[in-house]
């Protein structure tokens, strides 16, 4: 009778990581918004939406041409086959069309925390319902799937408009984390710490909630 030896210290195999639901291909389905694993197919879509010079969340200074979207997909795609992360296109159901970026990142999966972060959503869609629906569905499955006790947010703390929208959807302050990197322009960035915990999770689900019904019904979408 053979036995099968247990080699210690060996990745994972690819099957188990593919199996792993914190970085495993999943959308999330919403009224207005889809959130597809980004993939090689959102590239030309997204470039005509998300591109212009500088944005705060990107630390090599904004995704201005084509060849830095594909970056960015390129590293969003080695990034959850390493079970490192888990990067979704925005797309807009109506339109079809990729209107942004949002990735999960930063998996502690032992302490049941993770991080959302380095979101891209076009310029044409911000102050609408996009961002409220987007973090809905990923702090949704965050909290409801993977049960999560605590999701985490990193702002610049210069991203004042960042800094508001965190705050909106129920994120709460912790601190500030000074001279967390060095800029290519030579700044040293500060980031703004804010979390959402599961105990908080109730009350903020029905404040998105709240958000979204205002918004159908003052834009006439429901």
């Amino acid at each position: 009778m053979e036995t099968t030896k247990t080699v210690p210290n060996m990745p994972a195999p690819m099957t188990e990581i593919l199996k792993d639901p914190w970085s495993q291909e999943i959308t999330l389905e919403g009224l207005k918004l889809r959130l597809e694993p980004t993939g090689l197919s959102h590239i030309e879509s997204l470039s005509q939406n998300i591109l212009y010079p500088r944005y705060w969340v990107e630390d090599f200074g904004g995704c201005q041409t084509e060849a830095d979207v594909e970056k960015e997909v390129r590293h969003s795609l080695l990034a959850r086959m390493e079970g490192l992360e888990n990067g979704f296109t925005v797309v807009d159901k109506e339109s079809g069309e990729a209107i942004g970026l949002t990735n999960y990142l930063y998996f502690h999966r032992k302490f049941k925390t993770l991080e959302i972060g380095r979101t891209r959503i076009g310029r044409p869609w911000h102050k609408t319902c996009v961002n409220t629906e987007a973090k809905l569905l990923m702090l949704t499955y965050a909290f409801e799937s993977l049960g999560c006790q605590r999701v985490a947010f990193k702002v610049d703390s210069l991203n004042f408009n960042s800094q508001r929208a965190v705050k909106r959807i129920g994120g709460k302050f912790e601190g500030e984390v000074r001279n967390y990197m060095l800029l290519p322009d030579g700044r040293k960035r500060d980031y703004h710490s804010y979390s959402i915990i599961d105990s908080e999770w109730v009350n903020v689900k029905k404040t998105l909630h709240g958000y979204l019904e205002k918004y159908y019904v003052s834009t006439g979408s429901l």
